[in-house]
């Protein structure tokens, strides 16, 4: 009986010193999202597309609507370019600068892929149309400079440079200018 008391003692006090963790088991959606994503660069970089793909949709499905994902998106989209599936990268480039309006890589992004499309003109049309965001400015002169009309291009964006001086994609817009001026002129 002795042996008994003993051996339940020495079983609690051992219980009572292994820390319990079951608790804080929570599920991190948008950590797990942040992994696969990093692990869809990993395998793009070793050319392993189908792999890559995977991981940015599970990152997608992960954390769907966020600006944080809209690099998930981007990324699936320049995969789904390297493998010339354009038509499935629209709509990954433009669900990116839906959710994160202020970066000017996913507008030139959606332009490169327009273009690749085959289908500058008729974005032009409809954006010139649609005075609802001084934003459409940026994509309008990214548009024109793809349909070859460098100059036009060139006014639009600087224009909106000029309207628009505080906003932090004006930055990347002035930075894109500088680049156009040195290479295309």
């Amino acid at each position: 009986m002795h042996l008994k008391k003993l051996f339940i003692t020495v079983l609690f006090i051992f219980m009572a010193a292994v820390p319990v963790n079951a608790a804080d088991h929570t599920i991190k959606a948008q950590n797990n999202a942040y992994w696969h994503n990093n692990k869809g660069l990993l395998y793009l970089q070793d050319k392993y597309y189908y792999g890559a793909i995977k991981e940015f949709q599970i990152a997608i499905d992960l954390n769907p609507n966020s600006q944080a994902s809209a690099v998930y998106y981007v990324n699936l989209g320049v995969t789904y370019e390297k493998i010339g599936y354009h038509n499935l990268a629209r709509p990954c480039f433009e669900k990116a600068v839906s959710l994160n309006v202020l970066c000017f890589d996913y507008y030139l992004k959606l332009a490169e892929n327009y273009k690749k499309l085959g289908i500058v003109e008729n974005e032009l049309l409809k954006l010139r149309n649609d005075k609802s965001s001084p934003l459409n400015e940026v994509l309008i002169g990214l548009l024109y400079i793809q349909k070859g009309e460098i100059s036009t291009g060139i006014t639009v964006l600087d224009d909106f440079c000029n309207k628009e001086p505080n906003l932090i994609i004006t930055t990347g817009v002035k930075n894109y200018l500088n680049e156009i001026i040195k290479t295309k002129l």
